[in-house]
Parts: structure tokens; sequence; C-alpha cells
């Protein structure tokens, strides 16, 4: 009762908030004034194109795109203007109008990709707009597709090629962004939650990177619509499809095949994409039993209802499943995610913008494993529907405002059978809701904030938490400004599963004996750009945690009772994180990318766990650096090269050996291990170098990629193994992917 009651004053101050800034922001009189808005397109195939900047030169004013690829630049004095219209890897337009008092115009404009090479990332600090874009990473398709990969393009391996963002190792598509976990991160496609996106145990994420049109990394700070999460957004948009002409590409690597496909039709367009592996084929011919395979298939299907109505319907299904049946062994692995979506946008006036979407998400994973007499089946499984709406209001040029609602239906179910007497079952059902309004203000030309608020909502527990927001930008000049952001963040679900081994996920929700994860994201940053030949971004980062947990033993060891909460299967501590990521974009001498380097540190506490003392995870890198670079050799010939250097890994080291019997009565020999990562592993460090030939023929275009990953051979250690049968103990490393080339084709028609 204290909880609802405290919730509902909560909800009470989030209105009275938002109605005093709907009555400061809204106009005080009919000021004489005109309106421009519009949307901004990829003139080759209409895609709509988010994040675009929209100014009228030699004036104060602009905006920048939605994800919609919607603009709208009120309360212009009457007069003629020079609009112009800027998009990273397109050509400026320029068109100039005349204004009215009054008067709305509105102006849609179709922009013309021109060639560059490598601008991968996108980091604005924008024209004088209201959209803050601190800290915000933008990857587009045309972009993903050039970089070297380990056997084919993979849109989590490029991530990690950004500051900040961690991997435990070359098999790990895992994505632990500024000290947090992978289950800290909010993966959404299109607008719904992703809770495991990845394929080959781990080793390729589950996106194909044909069908997917933007992807856009918030390493922290995010703003008051999106929550639930502890670390990071990672929001990524299926491409609409191209409303102009039918096209498709066609991708062969060594271990899988990829087809997309899209067009037009009378009121919209269509994309369909699937991939489908061989591994199985190639092993067998390997003389190797490895009857593995995965799959996905994305879907996207819009129609234009009117000018100012919009709706699209998105389906995804990825699936891996190995079966494995051996004289005395059976395994049976199998895990996959299926979304969908329903969106609508309508355009009430050229300044009130809605988006509304439901939508629903499935992750479930199976293993079994028999063994002579005896049987081990675990199974997990999350499913969640939800709805969300967001309005966008305008009220005037000092203004953006956002406000929404979203809410969520959460199924959990997790059981785990042992031989004949071990089982548990846990089923758990809860209802997430939240409320949440910011507001995007311009104090002066050259200061602004965005304040935001967040109301979170979880049944199983009754748990009510406020979470503030806040973002402060100062512009010293046209190339130079300074931002600090403070967010709250909760958390209501947690992941355990074991390290590179995505499909022994499993996913459990807090209750009312184990309160929600939450953390505070502090932020200070500058900007330096856009400059001829290089722009750079600098970040520093302090993340306290709290209520962050760990499996207990005694789950691993099936001493948990079946009618357990979650207070007793996880132990809870806290956590910090902190560091600064720096990152510079060239264009010099031929040379177009970015370099990036990462000081990072990471430390948790949890009760219960490693003595209760603190230790570093896994994956606290305390240094980090990264190249990304492309040159182009001649007309038809393209280089490109990623170099990556990480400081050592915390582990664990064996300290000596001690004697141990088993229930029948059998003696062996086992680790006796030192502190929790005291020691760290040798450093990493790899070299990948690409290059491509692309030519066209009969109407395609063709592209032969030959690539070279680990170009040095350097023996990156994976896994360090202790041999028994020495005294004092000895190591022995198991190593990463060794030099390794791959040849593939692309065909687009």
């Amino acid at each position: 009762m204290l909880r609802s009651a405290a919730g509902l004053r909560c909800i009470s101050l989030s209105c009275i908030l938002l109605a005093c800034v709907l009555l400061v922001c809204w106009p005080a009189g009919a000021i004489p004034a005109a309106t421009l808005s519009g949307f901004v397109y990829d003139i080759e195939n209409g895609e709509a194109l988010s994040h675009a900047d929209v100014y009228l030169q030699e004036t104060p004013y602009g905006d920048m795109t939605n994800e919609k690829g919607y603009y709208v630049i009120p309360d212009l004095p009457a007069g003629g203007y020079k609009v112009a219209f800027s998009y990273m890897g397109y050509k400026l337009e320029v068109r100039f109008i005349m204004l009215a008092e009054n008067e709305e115009i509105e102006l849609d404009m179709e922009l013309t990709p021109q060639p560059i090479l490598l601008e991968t990332v996108e980091v604005k600090a924008g024209h004088d707009n209201l959209v803050l874009e601190t800290g915000r990473l933008t990857l587009r398709t045309r972009e993903l597709v050039q970089m070297p990969a380990a056997v084919e393009v993979d849109l989590f391996r490029s991530i990690q090629m950004l500051p900040g963002v961690t991997t435990l190792s070359d098999y790990s598509s895992g994505l632990y962004v500024r000290g947090g976990s992978p289950d800290q991160n909010l993966i959404l496609l299109d607008d719904v939650d992703v809770y495991n996106p990845s394929h080959l145990f781990g080793f390729f994420s589950t996106f194909n990177v044909d069908a997917v049109k933007s992807v856009e990394l918030q390493k922290g700070g995010f703003p008051a619509r999106y929550g639930g999460r502890l670390s990071s957004l990672l929001d990524v948009h299926n491409r609409d499809g191209n409303r102009r002409k039918f096209e498709g590409v066609g991708r062969y690597s060594t271990i899988s095949a990829s087809t997309t496909l899209e067009g037009p039709w009378r009121h919209g367009s269509w994309m369909v994409s699937g991939r489908h592996t061989f591994i199985e084929q190639l092993a067998r011919r390997l003389d190797i039993d490895l009857p593995y395979k995965f799959y996905d298939v994305h879907g996207r299907f819009n129609a234009d209802i009117g000018k100012n109505d919009r709706s699209s319907l998105s389906y995804y299904r990825g699936r891996d499943k190995l079966d494995w049946d051996q004289e005395g062994l059976d395994v049976l692995l199998d895990w996959g995610n299926d979304t969908w979506s329903a969106q609508y946008t309508h355009l009430f006036s050229s300044r009130l913008f809605s988006h509304t979407l439901i939508g629903g998400s499935r992750y479930s994973s199976i293993a079994e494993v028999t063994f002579q007499d005896f049987d081990m089946r675990m199974k997990n499984e999350i499913r969640d529907l939800s709805t969300k709406s967001n309005l966008s209001f305008t009220p005037n040029r000092d203004h953006l405002i956002d406000f929404g609602v979203e809410a969520k239906l959460l199924d959990f179910g997790f059981n785990r059978r042992m031989g004949d007497d071990s089982n548990l079952d846990f089923k758990y059902s809860g209802i997430y809701s939240a409320l949440y309004g910011q507001d995007s203000w311009r104090l002066s030309p050259q200061w602004q904030i965005q304040p935001g608020l967040r109301l979170d909502y979880y049944s199983e527990g009754s748990y009510f938490n406020l979470n503030p927001r806040l973002k402060l930008l100062r512009r010293i000049n046209e190339r130079v400004s300074l931002h600090a952001t403070y967010g709250r963040y909760t958390q209501y679900l947690n992941l355990v599963a074991a390290e590179d081994a995505s499909f022994t996920s499993m996913w459990f929700p807090v209750d009312e004996t184990l309160d929600p994860g939450t953390a505070d994201h502090f932020i200070l940053g500058l900007e330096l750009g856009p400059y001829d030949h290089f722009d750079l971004s600098l970040e520093g980062y302090y993340k306290p945690y709290h209520n962050l947990v760990e499996f207990n033993e005694e789950f691993g060891e099936s001493l948990i009772e079946e009618d357990a909460q979650m207070g007793e299967v996880f132990n809870s501590g806290s956590g910090n994180a902190y560091g600064t990521d720096l990152y510079l974009r060239n264009n010099i001498h031929g040379f177009e990318g970015w370099l990036g380097y990462t000081w990072g540190v990471a430390h948790r506490t949890i009760t219960h766990f490693n003595f209760s003392k603190e230790f570093q995870p896994s994956y606290d890198r305390r240094h980090q650096i990264v190249a990304v670079q492309d040159y182009n050799l001649a007309k038809h010939w393209r280089l490109n090269f990623i170099f990556k250097y990480g400081s050592g890994q915390p582990t664990t080291l064996a300290v000596g050996r001690y004697t141990a019997m088993d229930i029948m009565g059998r003696e062996y020999d086992t680790v006796l291990y030192g502190a929790k990562n005291t020691s760290r592993l040798p450093a990493y460090h790899r070299l990948d170098a690409g290059i491509t030939y692309h030519t066209k023929s009969a109407g395609m275009s063709v592209e032969v990629v030959l690539q070279i990953i680990n170009v040095y051979n350097h023996e990156n250690v994976y896994i360090r193994s202790y041999d028994m049968t020495e005294n004092p103990v000895k190591y022995n490393d198991i190593t990463m992917l060794p030099l390794l080339p791959t040849i593939g084709i692309n065909v687009t028609f």
C-alpha cells in the first residue's frame, strides 16, 4: 500500500509538471508567424531519413527530422528564406521559399546519395535545432556492409568497433557498454524488445544487415521515452522497402547465404529478407559431425493511408537448432526470437506528431541432454505483448515536447529437470507500464536544456519508480559545444547466462523479494567540429549501480526449492562503472574512418558472492583502442582495415590443487582457485583487412570481397585451462580466431 500511495503521488506530480510545461510553452498570443514542415526522403528508394538537418541559411532557425523523417520549424517571421537539407552521405539541397504571415508551408525533400567512402558514424551537434544529439552514434546499411568481418558482416560486431563498447572474445556478439552487461541494453527492432539477439552460440547477431535501415546506439543518458534497462539503448529499424522500383541483393559467404527483396506497391512499399546457414553441410564435407543450423526472416509492409496517416506491419523470426544424436549421448539445443509490430503515425497538425504501436516479442530456449540413464532438461521462455504511444508537440520555436505511455504484459517461464527427482518450475506474470514527458527547451542561442520524467510501474511487488532525466547543452561557438547529462534508470528483469553460450540465457523477473536494479548516469562531454578533415567527441561518465544480481550458487547445485522466490535464486549487491570515451572521425589524404580510445573501470560487490568482496567483472577492460579506415585504391577497388587493442580481461587463476571424492568413493584432483578476477589475461589485439572489387554487368552490381581476419596471426587467449598432473599446477591456453582468409560475393539487382 505504501508503494501504491507513493506511485499515485508520483503520477500526480508528473501530470502537474507536464501541465505546467504545456502552459508555459503555449503561445501567449496570436503572434503573426509562419510554419514550415515536411518529410525528408532518399530519392533513390523513398526511405524516410531520420536525424537529417533542416535549417534556414543565415538564420538561427532549424530542426532535425525525427525517426519517421518529419521536421517542423514554427514561428518564422514572414519573408524569403533559403532552406537547406543536409544529411551525411547525401548531397546538400537548398530551396528558396517565401513565407507570408500565419502561412503554413509543407516542403518535402528528396536527397540524393553521393559517394562517401566511409562516414560510418554520425555524431551531430546539429544546427540550432531542439534535438539534443549528445552521445548518439548512428550507422546505416551502406556503412555496415563495408567493414571487414569474420566470415560475414554482422551488425553487433560492427557496433563493437565503437568506443565504449567491449566484447569478451572473437566468438561473442554480446555488447558490454560502459561497464554494463548485455541484459542491461535495451535492444529494439522496430520499437519492439528483442531479448536474445544471437546466432551460432553468440558468434553472430540475429539481424541481417541488408534488412536493416539504421542502427542507433545511445551509450548512456538516453531520454525519458525509453526505460526498463540500466545501460544503453540500441534502436534498430528495418528497411521500409524501395518505393521507386523493385530491387534485391544476394550474398554468399563461407557459412550462409541471404537474399533481400523490396519494392513498391500502389499505396506504399514492402521488404522481405531471409538468411540460412549451411554449416551442417559444410561440416559433413569436412567429415565433422555438427548437425547445427540457423535461419532468420525479416519482413515489413507499409501502407500510406493518406498524406498525414501512415501505417506499417513488421515481422521477425530467427531460430537456432543443434540436434546431436550419438550412441550414449543425445543433445538438443533450440532457441530463438519472434517479434511483430503494427505501427501507425498521424499528423494532427504541422506541430503535433503522433506514433502508436502494438507489438509482441517472444524468446524461448530449450536445452536437453541425455547421457546413458541420466537426462537433464532446461526450458526458458519470455512473452511480451506491448503497446506504446508517443506525441511530439512543437508549440513554438523554443520548445519540443514529447510525452507518452507504454504498457507491457510479461509472462516468464523457467523449468529445469535433472533426472527423476529434481524438478524446478518458475512461472511469473507481470504488468510493466510507464508514463513519461520531456521538453527540449532552447533557453538562448547558446543554451539548451532537456528535462524529463519517467514513471515506471511493475505489478510483481507493486514497484513504482520515478526516473528523472536531464540534459544540458552549451554551444561555445559553431564548432565547439559542451554537454552534461543525468538520468536514473530502473530494470525489472535479469538475465543469467554462461559467458559466450547464448543458448543458456535465462530471463527472470523481479518480485516482492528481489528489488529492481537501478543505475544513475552522470555524463560530461565535449564536441569539436565539424572541421574539413576531422570531428572529435570526448565523453566522461560515472554510473553507480544498486540491486545488481548474481545467481545463488545453490541454484547451480540444484539445492533451490521448487517454491523458491526470486530473492532466494539471486544474490544482490551494488557496483559502479566510470571512464572516458574518445572518438575522432577523420578524412585525411584519402583515408576515411575513425579512431577510438576507451578507458573504463567496473566494480561489483554482491552479498554472499565472492565472499561478499569487491571484484571486477570479466568484461572490465581498462584500455581499448580501435582504428577503422577505408581507402579507395582505384575505380573498382576499395581497401579497408580494422585494428583493435584491449588490455587483458580479469581472470581467476589457480593457486593449487586438492583431492576430492565423489559419491561413489572415487578420488579425483580438482583446481584450488585464488581470489576472483584478481589477475588478467594477456592483452588482446588483432588486425583485419579487406579488399573489394566492384563492377557492373547486365544491369547488376557485383562485388567480390576478399577478407583476412587476424592478419599477423596473433594468439589471443580465449580460455585458460589447468593441467592437474603437474604440481604446481600449470596452465594451457585455448586461443581465438587464427589467421582466417574468407571470400564472398554480393550481387545487387
